[in-house]
Formats: structure tokens, C-alpha cells, sequence
């Protein structure tokens, strides 16, 4: 064994022309796989670990009637219909299932300031019906949530992060004191660790597949949001058109569709029972007038709710068949460059054979010089790589400062390409021991 490892590291520094050409071929095409897997990678990242998977987004088509009749699936422009309700229509159905955690909400810029008005911040903020922070694990490091009570009651009370409290109160425990949202004081009843999953999965309004924004740092129950006067200025779907349901200073909650609703749902039985639930809603909704369609829901997972919004990009998985392509290419001439390494050390070989040496030696000698091919091509696709992910970071996409180099992801990519080497090696390993001593020694 070590006869054949030293013969194959041996045969490395033999016409090391090639075996550069080699190597930095094949550093070519892992890098560009490399670059793009690891972008896709952190692109299609579970944005809520442990807790994405019992998350589902429900929807009833509460809109008014198509005028030239017909169910249209469309908002008339071609786009897909985002799937908001109405806040009484949301309460109704959380009123049908109490026996499930649901969550309304919506996110939208709010202007927060303290007290005395001598500072004033803008951050992004959940307004939310239901219990929010615990069903989408919203990390807390002082003070409480709100309670169901607090909720009903409209009880002034907000969660700030931990990052907003210091830059607004001066603080990093800010609970106990006040803040002025809209036309009311609420008061801080407890501070949130930053909060930021990428892509953004609880709230995608249009033309946002979920990348931009710091995160969260105001949680607040909506209906308490609603009584200060807040402004909403997020995606929404009004009776009528235009700006009947959204006025400068007031929202016509009765009007609007401007909520998402969530279902945390364990198991599969509990999904379809949920389900079953969801479209009985619709029906008796139906049926006492207050939807004008028929019955129409639905009810998506997380990640079925990520993929329909297309929070990975087309663009991304293209790249990373053409780079995938590229390596194609590039292993078909590093064999063709393995190949002719090998046959040319055909009388070496016959001279090995002719001395007793079987051919699955002459064959593990050549896979030594593949891995090695392979495992030098990984490493010299490191730099490449880095190279690649900056040139990425340049970009003006969203999601550019999230392609990061990835220890892990490399790892096991260094893995891969020392088994391509292997693999790319084997054919012209097998054509070489295939070769007839008495015809290889002749050549000497």
C-alpha cells in the first residue's frame, strides 16, 4: 500500500506542465459550482429553524365579485393574489379555531419616539393579532409579552429590541418605560434580542422576495396600534379601488385587506383538520353574504409559502446549472489530460507488469495521481471561490451581502472534488492497466 501511494505522488512530479493544466482546470469548474452552491445554500437557509415547519399561511378569498363573472386568480394584472384579510374576518376565523395558535399581522416602517420627544427613531415593526413572539420565536431577553387579556383590552403596551431600546432610551433594559407611537404613550413591557430570519418568511409584501430590511424591533398588538392612530403603509387590497379604505390619517379596517393570517399546526393530521376548518369558514361566509365568492382558501406551509413567493431567485439556480455545466466541461478534459499522462508512461507501467505487479496496482497508483489531481483542484478553487462570492457581494440584489463564505459548505465540497478527481481518473486508470506488457516494454 504504501508502495502505491509513494508511486503515485512519484508519478504527480512527472510532466508537471500537465498536471498543473490539470489541476487549474478543474479549480476552474469547482469554483464556479462552489460559488453558486454556497450562494444557493444560504438562499434557500430554513429562515426559522425548528420552527418553520409547524408554520402555515391560510387564506380565504374574501374579494368582491369579478364584474364580468367567474372566479379570476389574478389581481388583473397578471400577478398572483396576495393572500390578506380583513381584521374582522380574521377574528371570526381565530374565533372558529381557538383551539389553534393563529397569528395576524402585517409589518410596516413606524416613527417611534420617547417621551420627552427629544428623540425620535424609525424601525421596522409587527403589528400583530394573536400571540406573535412565542409562536414565531421571537428571542426575549427582559421583561414579558403581552397577554391574551392585555391583547383583548388594548392595553397601550409595546416590545422593542434590545438595539432600539439603547439607541432610543439611552438603555439596554428599557421595560417600565414609555414610548410615543402614533397619538399614545405605550409602555415597554419587555425587550427582544434582534430578530432578523433571511429571508424574511412572516410578511412578504409585493415586489420584496424577503431580503431587504435589518428586521423587526417594534412588536406591538395591532388593535392597540390601531387606537394610537398609527399609519399602515404596507401592501394592501381595498373594496373599490384607489384610496377609499386607506385615508392620509385613518384606516378603514372594514374595508381593507391588509393582514396575513398563520396557523401553527403540529402534524398532518392537524393541517387538514385545520384545512377542513378553513374552508367551512369560507362557505359560511358565503353563504351569509359577507364573502361575494364562492368558497376558495388555501393553506400553505412555510416553505411552500417561500417557494411560491420565489424568495431563491431564478437567476440563482440558472447560474448554477451553467456553472455545473462549466464543470462538466472541465472534467471531460482533465480526463483527456489524465489520459495522456497515464498512457504516456506506458513502458513504466509494462515494465511493473512484466515484474509481477497485478493490474489493480497500476490502477491504484493512477487513482493516487487522480485524487491528488483532485484534491490540489479543491484547494486552488479556494481562492476562486472567495473570489467569486466578493464578485457577488458587488452586486445590486437584495440578497448580494448574504453570500459569505461557508467552512462547512467547503468542507464537504473539498470532499466532493477529491472523489471527482477519483472518478474523472478511473477510466484512463483502467485504459492504462488494460495496456499489454510485451507491446508496453517494446516501446522502451
Amino acid at each position: 500500500m504504501n508502495y502505491t501511494l509513494e508511486t503515485g505522488l512519484r508519478g504527480c512530479l512527472r510532466h508537471p506542465r500537465t498536471m498543473a493544466l490539470a489541476v487549474l482546470t478543474l479549480a476552474l469548474g469547482l469554483a464556479s459550482v462552489m460559488t453558486m452552491l454556497t450562494l444557493l445554500s444560504v438562499l434557500s437557509a430554513d429562515p426559522l429553524p425548528g420552527i418553520s415547519h409547524r408554520l402555515h399561511i391560510a387564506w380565504a378569498d374574501s374579494r368582491p365579485a369579478p364584474s364580468s363573472g367567474g372566479r379570476d386568480e389574478t389581481d388583473g394584472t397578471g400577478a398572483a393574489v396576495p393572500p390578506l384579510w380583513k381584521l374582522d374576518d380574521v377574528q371570526a376565523m381565530r374565533r372558529e379555531r381557538t383551539d389553534i395558535r393563529q397569528v395576524a399581522l402585517v409589518t410596516a416602517p413606524l416613527s417611534v419616539t420617547n417621551t420627552d420627544g427629544s428623540n425620535t427613531r424609525t424601525a421596522s415593526a409587527v403589528l400583530a393579532v394573536g400571540p406573535m413572539l412565542p409562536v414565531f420565536g421571537v428571542p426575549l431577553r427582559h421583561g414579558r409579552f403581552w397577554t391574551p387579556q392585555e391583547e383583548d383590552a388594548r392595553m397601550p403596551v409595546v416590545v422593542i429590541s434590545r438595539a432600539l431600546s439603547q439607541r432610543l432610551l439611552g438603555r439596554e433594559d428599557g421595560t417600565g418605560k414609555e414610548i410615543r407611537l402614533g397619538r399614545h404613550t405605550l409602555r415597554v413591557i419587555g425587550i427582544s434580542e434582534r430578530w432578523a430570519p433571511r429571508p424574511r418568511p412572516h410578511f412578504l409584501p409585493g415586489n420584496n422576495p424577503g431580503w431587504q430590511g435589518d428586521g423587526d424591533e417594534i412588536f406591538v398588538p395591532a388593535m392597540a396600534a390601531l387606537e394610537a392612530g398609527v399609519e399602515i403603509t404596507s401592501t394592501r387590497q381595498c373594496d373599490g379601488g384607489g384610496f377609499d379604505g386607506f385615508r392620509f390619517d385613518q384606516i378603514n379596517v372594514g374595508s381593507c385587506r391588509w393582514l396575513v393570517l398563520w396557523a401553527e399546526l403540529e402534524d398532518a393530521a392537524q393541517r387538514e383538520d385545520y384545512a377542513r376548518s378553513l374552508q367551512a369558514f369560507a362557505a359560511q361566509r358565503h353563504a351569509n353574504g359577507a364573502f361575494e365568492r364562492a368558497a376558495h382558501t388555501s393553506l400553505r406551509p412555510m416553505a411552500a409559502w417561500l417557494r411560491f413567493n420565489h424568495v431563491v431567485p431564478d437567476s440563482v439556480r440558472l447560474n448554477l446549472w451553467l456553472a455545473i455545466g462549466l464543470l462538466v466541461l472541465c472534467l471531460v478534459n482533465v480526463a483527456g489530460l489524465l489520459a495522456a499522462r497515464f498512457l504516456r508512461r506506458a513502458g513504466e507501467h509494462g515494465v511493473r507488469r512484466v515484474l509481477g505487479a497485478p493490474r489493480r496496482a497500476i490502477v491504484a497508483a493512477c487513482l493516487v495521481e487522480a485524487g491528488l489531481a483532485g484534491l490540489l483542484g479543491g484547494l486552488c478553487a479556494l481562492p476562486l471561490t472567495l473570489g467569486g462570492l466578493w464578485l457577488m457581494r458587488q452586486q445590486g440584489e437584495a440578497y448580494a451581502p448574504l453570500a459569505r463564505f461557508s467552512p462547512a459548505l467547503f468542507a464537504a465540497l473539498l470532499a466532493l472534488a477529491l472523489l471527482t478527481g477519483l472518478l474523472v481518473g478511473l477510466l484512463p486508470a483502467l485504459r492504462a492497466a488494460r495496456q499489454e506488457p510485451a507491446l508496453q516494454v517494446k516501446t522502451l
